[in-house]
């Protein structure tokens, strides 16, 4: 076999599994394995800590602390350096960082070998994994009784999953905090189009969720990956402008309805080939 692909995961849960399936699709193309290093998956505005080693996915998992690269420490650093300093030497040990948040056209072109490095926002990029086997709904390794259950009543009732999220976004103001206008907007457009199931919603801050939407607030469960594995059951989403909420979308059937704001961010940049064709999408309303 050739050598394979490696990734370096990074950010919170939806942004690691970009990487994961940026990587899969590279694997794929090249008829090669995974590796999957995960040792700088806690750096950044948010320690969110490494959600997708809930998820049943295939690879090789490197140990998340490791002696020469473990981020912080001085041959971390001093590689860093060097490879900034002279660009050839990064060519030379294959590594890529991408320069897109969103797809990147380069990526599929790519050796066996090739250590990827970036955020890689791609459906296409998810959408070839899934052609190579890798799973659209990865299976959670311990699901709980919570997850079971909530699962099993979206399944039955069909609900329109909404995501509000806040958190570590109130820190930043280029990403934007979406207002009430924008979730009951969506809404009636999901009425109008024939979704008639309860309202739930999901927010890494459900006491502010509840004065923007109205609906079933949905909470029990302090695990990021079951969290998502259960909103990717509903009968449509309504997503806020977070990798979370898009993958929950995206893990659920093919054509289940899907609502997105544009911009993606309020300021931030724009990402190309992030958003599906098929999902529809919806002017945000900026809070505040």
């Amino acid at each position: 076999m050739s050598r394979p692909i490696t990734v370096r995961l990074i950010g919170g849960l939806g942004n690691q599994l970009f990487g994961y399936y940026a990587g899969a699709a590279l694997a794929g193309m090249r008829r090669t394995s995974l590796r999957l290093d995960i040792s700088h998956t806690r750096l950044g505005i948010t320690d969110h800590g490494i959600g997708i080693l809930d998820f049943d996915l295939p690879g090789d998992w490197l140990p998340e602390r490791r002696s020469w690269s473990t981020p912080g420490r001085l041959p971390s650093r001093a590689m860093g350096r060097l490879q900034r300093a002279i660009p050839a030497l990064g060519r030379m040990m294959r590594i890529y960082t991408s320069t897109a948040v969103g797809h990147d056209t380069n990526v599929l072109t790519l050796p066996a070998g090739t250590r990827l490095r970036g955020y890689f926002q791609s459906w296409k990029l998810a959408s070839t994994a899934l052609d190579f086997g890798y799973p659209r709904r990865p299976a959670l390794k311990q699901p709980s009784a919570w997850a079971d259950e909530i699962a099993g009543r979206a399944t039955q009732q069909k609900p329109l999953i909404v995501h509000v999220r806040r958190g570590d976004y109130a820190l930043v103001d280029e990403f934007g905090l979406l207002g009430r206008s924008y979730y009951a907007a969506a809404i009636e457009r999901m009425r109008e189009r024939g979704v008639s199931g309860p309202v739930w919603v999901f927010s890494d801050d459900p006491d502010a969720a509840a004065d923007i939407v109205d609906g079933e607030i949905i909470t029990g469960s302090a695990n990021a990956a079951e969290e998502m594995w259960a909103m990717s059951h509903g009968g449509a989403h309504v997503i806020a402008n977070s990798t979370f909420g898009w993958w929950a979308a995206w893990m659920n059937a093919a054509r289940t309805p899907v609502i997105a704001p544009t911009p993606w961010f309020r300021t931030g940049p724009v990402i190309d080939g992030l958003i599906p064709p098929e999902w529809d999408r919806l002017d945000a309303d900026w809070a505040g």
